[in-house]
């Protein structure tokens, strides 16, 4: 371990990004000491971005300081603070097409080592002057760090995603740098990737001493690799500590499910084994036989983002008039699943089964006339028109002419908000008003299906609230509800069923009313599971 009186590599105090009127971030604070994993974790839109665009100085903070190995370089841009040490990946990793994997590394190195080169080479193709030898041993050892000796002379575009990650690792390490800036280095691999790459963290810190500053939404991973992990929601540091302090702080809990949990008992070491058997059992049950009529059914579904995974070997069964809750950490699948049911991804392989048809392979206005409409992330309307033109053009489908008034009167029965807005431009609503009106616009067609992604995300309880009423109503009216949802016990209490997604497959599927004891071990580790 560190000792607490010497200087970290990265930090910031009091950090505050103001956009207009709203504040992204809130007087943050945080620590990279030398030597270790540092981890910022939070529920999305929770301020991660942000603060790691005012680290690696892509960002100017409104008020706060940023220092690297004590320097105070809150305006220096990123150049300087990349001489002074700081590197960080992408979360897409961008790679030549020309150049081998070794290649790429050697022109990281050169970039910074030796700047001049760089041009002179990028004129001669390389042939004037040969590779240095000390210049040849750091990369080769570099190479070999990374595990990347069998591919290191195969061109890098078109590798593995995996693989690719260690290629814009290596860039970033052959600078040389004090601190890493590492941007959800986890997005889209597979166990066996994230382990790989894992690994190779643990080494680089190991062998380099490299300190690291991972920005993950896979909190489980974050919890096994860091000494310290701080928690950021609404831009606000509500936690920061060892893994297991943050695992046990009701206000993490808060921040992920949505809802606070009662503070846990200590944990024998017998109750620790039954935890963990328990826990076992549950993911292996089998889901008891459905007794409905299915209204949507889907099959081994695998959907890829080029060589990254959206979901794979995804299967399950949701019968008419029910409510489904689709959750899981940040990253887990859960709006490429809706996507795919919407069809505005295809499938890589499976099938989507709706109403008794095969939709895999339909368009998405095809699947939206008939009955299945997804209510996407960010709120659905069209801005420059009035509410009453956003219902209007939703109604269009239904009916005759007094079919779609009716529809559109029982859209200003259902939110009276709507009504007293109706001239009101969509773009001028509050956030919550547009959720409302999103999901107006969808009941105003009589769907059969509704697939909800995250309509609370940013509003206030209040809203919260008055938009579960509006699902409530669908529901009443049996509309099957696909619910993807941030607060989780919210969305537990409301459905019928629940489905956790984690690296894009399943990790627990069973009745909502069974779902909370695994909540926790899924978003914030085993450990958590076993002390609860």
């Amino acid at each position: 371990m560190t000792a607490a009186s010497e200087t970290p590599r990265l930090s910031c105090e009091g950090v505050t990004v103001r956009f207009g009127g709203l504040v992204a971030v809130d007087q943050a604070t945080v620590t990279v000491p030398p030597g270790q994993i540092a981890g910022l974790v939070g529920p999305n839109g929770a301020g991660k971005s942000t603060l790691f665009a005012v680290l690696s100085g892509l960002l100017k903070p409104s008020e706060g300081v940023v220092r690297i190995d004590g320097q105070d370089v809150t305006r220096e841009r990123p150049q300087v603070r990349a001489k002074l040490g700081l590197a960080r990946t992408f979360q897409h990793p961008e790679l030549f097409a020309g150049l081998t994997v070794r290649e790429h590394i050697v022109l990281a190195h050169r970039a910074r080592h030796s700047p001049s080169r760089t041009w002179t080479d990028l004129l001669t193709m390389g042939s004037l002057r040969p590779q240095p030898k000390d210049e040849r041993e750091r990369v080769d050892g570099l190479v070999r760090l990374l595990g990347l000796e069998a591919v290191a002379q195969r061109p890098a575009v078109g590798l593995p995603l995996g693989t690719a990650r260690l290629v814009e690792l290596g860039r970033a390490l052959a600078t040389a740098p004090s601190v890493l800036l590492l941007d959800e280095p986890s997005s889209g691999l597979d166990t066996t990737e994230t382990e790989q790459f894992e690994a190779t963290l643990q080494r680089v810190v190991q062998e380099r001493g490299t300190s690291i500053l991972l920005v993950e939404h896979d909190v489980e991973l974050v919890m096994r690799m860091c000494a310290t992990v701080h928690v950021i929601d609404f831009g606000v540091m509500i936690a920061q500590g060892t893994p297991a302090q943050v695992q046990s702080d009701p206000k993490v809990r808060a921040a992920y499910l949505g809802e606070e949990i009662a503070p846990a008992t200590p944990a024998t070491p017998a109750k620790k084994a039954r935890a963990r058997a328990a826990a076992k059992s549950a993911d292996a049950a089998e889901t008891p036989a459905p007794t409905g009529t299915p209204a949507l059914v889907v099959e081994d579904l695998c959907v890829r983002y080029g060589d990254a995974i959206g979901l794979s070997d995804l299967s399950f069964r949701l019968d008419e008039g029910r409510v489904l809750a689709v959750v899981g950490p940040n990253g887990a699948g859960k709006s490429t699943l809706a996507r795919a049911l919407s069809g505005l991804v295809r499938p890589a392989s499976g099938r989507i089964t709706y109403a008794g048809q095969d939709i895999s392979s339909k368009h998405a206005h095809t699947i939206r006339k008939s009955g299945l409409i997804h209510l996407p992330e960010g709120r659905g309307v069209f801005r420059g028109l009035t509410v009453a033109d956003n219902l209007r053009m939703a109604a269009t489908g239904v009916g005759d002419r007094a079919a779609r008034k009716a529809a559109v009167e029982k859209a200003y029965t259902l939110f009276p908000v709507l009504g007293e807005r109706r001239k009101q431009m969509a773009g001028h609503l509050s956030g919550g008003e547009q959720q409302m009106l999103s999901l107006a616009r969808a009941l105003a067609t009589s769907p059969s299906i509704i697939v909800a992604d995250e309509m609370s995300l940013g509003l206030a309880p209040r809203l919260v609230d008055m938009v579960f009423d509006g699902l409530q109503q669908a529901r009443a009216d049996g509309v099957t509800v696909v619910l993807i949802e941030q607060f989780v016990h919210r969305a537990l209490g409301f459905a019928d069923d629940c489905l956790v997604l984690l690296h894009g497959r399943m990790a627990w599927q069973g009745a909502a009313s069974e779902a909370g004891g695994d909540m926790l071990r899924h978003y914030l580790g085993e450990a958590v599971a076993v002390g609860a």
